[in-house]
């Protein structure tokens, strides 16, 4: 019996077959970007709470103020001031913003040590505040604001040097900023004083001098 002869040169390829693979591969991936987008739109028909925390200084006699910030790296040395500026008042000022789509209540602004877990945290109420819950609309903002002695305070007596803002909502979940204030920042305060801003925030008004 005679064998029969082998193949010889490359595999013929079907370019209907080639076509067809290719149109597959894009539906497929046209479908996995669809489920994603519903995924996100799910994610973002209820409200999302972000939570951020600023330093702020007050002169009321100047009637002057300044508000520090951290950026992506971090606070910088500017944006860090001491416990105490002559003539001004120091806070901490917590803003929770609603970037979703649905209302929610905040219950409550506190401060918080260690992980959430641990539950270590501070709240406290001025007379002056609005009443809470209070009522967080998309799009909206609510902040609050604290001396930042009194954080230290709480913060020392716990044994910590670090900590964040955060709000209980009316739903029972919490928000924590993902940004946190070190109290002992290496010559924190030194460098905010030496600016222009600083020299003014810590120099009376003329009815003080």
């Amino acid at each position: 019996m005679t064998p029969a002869p082998e193949p010889t040169g490359d595999p013929v390829v079907d370019p209907l077959a080639l076509v067809a693979l290719c149109i597959s591969i894009f539906a497929a991936l046209v479908g996995l970007s669809a489920l994603i987008w519903n995924i996100i739109a799910w994610v973002r028909s209820g409200h999302r709470v972000v939570v951020e925390i600023e330093a702020v200084v007050r002169n009321p006699g100047r009637s002057a103020s300044w508000v520090g910030r951290r950026g992506r790296r971090g606070w910088a040395a500017t944006s860090v001031p001491p416990s105490h500026v002559l003539y001004s008042v120091v806070f901490v000022k917590i803003t929770a913003r609603n970037v979703g789509r649905a209302t929610v209540d905040i219950e409550r602004f506190y401060f918080s040590v260690g992980k959430p877990a641990q539950n270590k945290n501070m709240s406290w109420t001025y007379d002056d505040d609005p009443p809470l819950p209070q009522r967080l609309e998309p799009g909206a903002s609510a902040s609050r604001e604290c001396m930042l002695t009194n954080v230290e305070a709480f913060a020392r007596r716990e044994g910590r040097r670090r900590f964040r803002g955060a709000v209980e909502l009316g739903d029972g979940t919490s928000r924590r900023s993902p940004l946190s204030f070190d109290l002992d920042a290496r010559d924190r305060g030194a460098a905010f004083l030496a600016t222009s801003t600083g020299q003014t925030l810590q120099t009376p008004a003329p009815s003080e001098a």
